[in-house]
């Protein structure tokens, strides 16, 4: 009786959907047919289906067993959902159209003897990596203010800080570009534009914190547009793209850039701490794209893989927009109880965030995996000779993913040091396997089976730790002696 409560039900029903959706794009990458095909998209959208009705007649709203909170306790979007997800998804809509158009455009160019297409598809996979390292310091320095919602002394204190996080930042960039000049060979022309592209990103992500603490999709889309723009227009100026775009940024704080010629030093240390997190953390999702680059070099198969990353990009997104925002609800809500309804109250809302931790990874997982089926059957049909690759990347990326939220989970709760263990785990067991083996579907099945067991461990974790969430974010940081 127990297993058919809704927590229960839900618990279950939605792995068993993911492992079902996942197995059938296993079936379709090795036997694909327009047959085939056809009934393994309506059995996955029959599944989905089914599982949406069960939910709206059976299970109940998770904010019903919190007293006090209206829906999930956010304030109403400034956007329609759809539309907030559709400027969040900006990169993936702009970028994806602007590099195939380019593409003929720059096939003749080359710097330093290295093309420069490829050049931009080595900072194309360097990037996403780095910029999770170099934007964690200035997140952390602006903690006390997005936690007030003042948004002056937010503008001022990232005017204030952001000249010393990005010098201290800037070093990063020698982490990718030495394995890279020594897997390559490139010349030192090409070498100082690979890294000059990176150095550019690295301002172009710190400009973009503004507009993600404030979720003010519309500056997020400007900076993205106007990259992408001008990427048309003058592809070759390789420099251009990142400078226009940190421009448009600068825009909401022209009033405080001022304050960046005055000197506002932060400690070196805890910054090198926060670098190291933020490495080990997008290694996750981001290091077997950057050592598939290393190892394959020209023979890259960029359509494939990045056919194959979107599903795990466009559900990470997801992830950001639509779940996030109501986490820290939950959680906001935690520390409300903490201070004015006592251990009873508390406890409501601890297991309200409790299970919250365990549906947001959950939904994220189906809407993930859903999208690799399609991707699938989508390669099948137009991209046969690639299907293997493609279903293998895609589902490693799902599960990198995957992995990736919940070490993000641990990290949020204190586990810094849970979290960095299966991200360093991670990063280590892709190095081993692209050192053993050639780049294959093979190659992505051995990590598809490595990251199974990671994953695991990863998700015991976190619903170990935020089983009793109120002990585990606060207490435990209040008694520590």
């Amino acid at each position: 009786m127990l297993l058919n409560t809704p927590q229960y039900r839900d618990r279950w029903l939605i792995p068993a959907l993911i492992l079902t959706l996942l197995l059938v794009t296993a079936a379709a990458a090795i036997a694909t047919s327009p047959t085939l095909d056809a009934f393994i998209l309506a059995t996955s959208l029959l599944l989905t289906a089914g599982w949406t009705i069960t939910r709206r007649l059976h299970s109940k709203p998770i904010t019903s067993d919190i007293r006090g909170t209206q829906n999930d306790g956010q304030k109403s979007p400034r956007w329609h959902p759809t539309v907030e997800l559709i400027l969040y998804l900006s990169p993936v809509i702009f970028l994806g159209i602007a590099y195939p158009l380019i593409a003929h455009r720059i096939s003749h160019d080359h710097v330093g003897g290295v093309p420069l297409a490829t050049l931009l598809l080595a900072s194309s996979v360097t990037v996403p990596w780095l910029t999770q390292a170099v934007c964690l310091p200035l997140y952390k320095a602006l903690a006390v203010q997005i936690a007030d919602g003042d948004t002056v002394r937010l503008r001022d204190r990232l005017c204030d800080i952001w000249p010393s996080a990005f010098l201290r930042s800037v070093p990063t960039v020698a982490v990718f570009a030495i394995p890279i000049e020594l897997a390559t060979g490139w010349s030192l022309t090409a070498l100082v534009v690979y890294v000059s592209l990176c150095v550019l990103y690295v301002a172009f992500a710190q400009s973009l914190i503004l507009s993600i603490v404030l979720r003010d999709r519309l500056l997020w889309a400007l900076a993205w547009g106007s990259l992408a723009v001008t990427l048309l227009i003058v592809p070759s100026m390789w420099f251009l793209p990142p400078v226009v775009a940190i421009g448009t940024q600068l825009i909401p704080l022209r009033k405080h850039l001022h304050r960046m010629t005055r000197h506002h030093s932060l400690d070196s240390g805890e910054i090198l701490v926060d670098l190291v997190r933020g490495l080990l953390l997008g290694s996750v999702l981001w290091a077997d794209k950057l050592l598939l680059f290393v190892k394959d070099g020209s023979h890259f198969a960029v359509t494939a893989i990045f056919m194959a990353l979107l599903p795990a990009v466009l559900a990470y997104n997801y992830y950001f927009v639509r779940l996030a925002p109501r986490f820290d609800s939950y959680v906001g809500n935690l520390r409300t109880a903490m201070e004015d309804d006592g251990n009873s109250g508390m406890a409501e809302h601890s297991r309200a965030v409790s299970r919250y931790v365990a549906t947001s990874l959950n939904q994220t997982g189906l809407a993930g995996a859903s999208l690799v089926l399609l991707v699938t059957l989508v390669s099948g049909i137009f991209y046969p000779s690639s299907l293997s690759l493609v279903a293998t990347v895609a589902i490693a990326s799902w599960l990198f993913m995957m992995t990736t939220l919940a070490c993000y989970k641990l990290d949020y709760i204190g586990q810094r040091v849970t979290a960095q263990f299966y991200s360093g785990l991670h990063l280590l067991g892709c190095i081993i396997a692209f050192s053993i083996f050639a780049v294959s579907p093979a190659l992505y099945g051995v990590l598809i089976a490595l990251e199974t067991v990671i994953f695991a461990g990863a998700l015991y974790s976190v619903h170990a730790h935020w089983r009793s969430s109120e002990y585990s974010l606060f207490w435990r940081h209040a008694t520590a002696w």
